[in-house]
């Protein structure tokens, strides 16, 4: 009996332990926003993701880069193409930033 007990008691330890592990992985699916190639637009840009240091709320995108996407909290910020023709342009945000993808135009 001691015997059936102790290998049940195991048996659930190990399912229980399997389903923590597994939990946070299987209960919130990747967004593909956050995924550089997302932003590519079939090779139109080369994207590249970049995480921040804690606490900066501020982002500044150089001239040439075609545009950038900033995640804050749950919001994603996309800059306008425009914006890379008109210098320098600082993004301020508040919340801290998460991440920013930087994406540049390629030949293609």
């Amino acid at each position: 009996m001691a015997r059936a007990r102790l290998t049940l008691t195991a048996a659930a330890l190990a399912g229980a332990a399997l389903l923590v592990s597994a939990g946070p992985a299987g209960a919130c699916p990747r967004d593909p926003r956050d995924d550089p190639a997302t932003w590519e637009y079939e090779g139109v840009y080369d994207c590249t993701k970049a995480t921040v240091g804690h606490g900066v709320r501020t982002w500044t995108k150089p001239s040439p880069v075609a545009f950038v996407v900033i995640k804050t909290g749950k919001t994603y910020f996309v800059s306008e193409l425009g914006d890379a023709n008109e210098g320098d342009r600082t993004y301020t945000f508040d919340k801290p930033i998460r991440f920013v993808i930087t994406c540049n135009f390629t030949d293609a």
